[in-house]
């Protein structure tokens, strides 16, 4: 009978602790605080196990700051920018049962607002050595442009596109260019494009290992073909050779390129399609041309190109001037467009066109 009480004994007091440890154990449980009260896993000591219910210990819970979310890490092309703002280190205290403010928006920091007059250093996409496809030269949209060369057709909507493919896993490009001309406001003659250019390339580029002690320098060496897809007589096309050094450092880029025209025959009849269609167009666009760019008052951009023939006097000046639609991290880029000289575009290589532009840039 004694014996029967006091497993009677036994079995209330079991009850007892179990249901101290349930009421415990629902106090304490993960998915019933906060996350910075969360639980703490703790290892065995020798004097014991240490643990409170569910195998935590809840007085290492008030060690935890409140967890503040970082901001989204913002994509520029191919390249992940840092993170700029983060959470309180889990190593710094902070009261239990505070939370991180959810109704104001994070406040930009010293860094950021600095941030937002330092140099792009993605702005020279025509000397970036990204691997798989990437962009070339600049790309944009002008849906307006002007040039009194064209009577009655003044107007146009003008665009180019252009971007680069890595090949073999080595600096050995496949590039592409295309610039349009669109009578889109021709209606007369149901708006059509005026012309086309392509421009195919393969180039190898150069950039070496230790840019600091070479100044930032690279080079490329390649071939291209330029033509605009007409039947005679309007037919236009040529092919080079070309050698390029570039120095692309902090806020400026410069880019200076030569090239070698091959030659072709000018002595068969002209309804020939092997006669050379533009014989002298190396009259009109010299042998090389010089690209500047220089960015200012933030991400601003200013891109000048100039080509000139010291023999003949004639070339051309090409100015391009982007702003970023918003200040840090930009969709794209208003543009304004400026062409003065000749060989703006194949067709009339040898008429000096004055145009001015304004529109997108997508790439620059």
């Amino acid at each position: 009978m004694l014996s029967s009480k006091a497993s009677m004994r036994t079995y209330g007091r079991i009850v007892c602790a179990v249901a101290a440890l349930l009421s415990a154990a629902c106090s304490t449980a993960p998915e019933r605080r906060d996350a910075p009260q969360a639980c703490v896993p703790v290892a065995a000591t020798g004097g014991g196990t240490g643990a409170g219910p569910w195998g935590f210990d809840p007085s290492l819970s008030a060690s935890l700051a409140p967890a503040i979310p970082a901001h989204d890490v913002p994509l520029t092309g191919t390249r992940v920018a840092g993170v700029t703002a983060t959470g309180a280190p889990l190593d710094q205290g902070a009261p239990v049962g505070t939370t991180a403010p959810t109704s104001e928006a994070p406040k930009a920091t010293k860094a950021e607002r600095r941030s937002l007059f330092l140099p792009d250093p993605d702005a020279y996409d025509i000397v970036s050595a990204g691997r798989g496809l990437s962009l070339h030269k600049p790309m944009f949209l002008l849906p307006y442009t002007y040039s009194p060369a064209y009577d009655g057709r003044e107007a146009e909507v003008m665009f180019q596109l252009s971007f680069k493919q890595r090949l073999f896993g080595i600096p050995l490009y496949a590039a592409y260019s295309q610039k349009s001309f669109w009578q889109a406001y021709n209606t007369h003659d149901s708006s059509p494009f005026r012309e086309t250019d392509y421009n195919p390339e393969l180039f190898y580029r150069y950039i070496p290992a230790d840019r600091e002690r070479w100044y930032h320098l690279g080079a490329d060496v390649g071939f291209e073909h330029e033509s605009n897809g007409m039947a005679l007589p309007n037919s236009r096309s040529w092919n080079r050779f070309y050698a390029a050094i570039f120095q692309a450092e902090g806020d400026h880029l410069i880019y200076w390129k030569w090239w070698y025209r091959l030659p072709e025959n000018d002595s068969i009849p002209a309804t020939d399609p092997q006669r050379d269609d533009n014989p002298h167009i190396g009259t009109y666009y010299g042998y090389s041309e010089l690209t500047y760019e220089q960015q200012m008052f933030g991400r601003q951009l200013l891109r000048a190109m100039v080509r000139y023939n010291p023999v003949t006097g004639k070339g051309a000046v090409n100015l391009q001037y982007t702003i970023p639609n918003k200040p840090s991290d930009p969709d794209f880029f208003w543009m304004l467009y400026m062409w003065q000289g000749y060989g703006e575009d194949l067709l009339n290589y040898n008429r000096s066109i004055f145009r001015i532009g304004v529109g997108v840039s997508l790439a620059r």
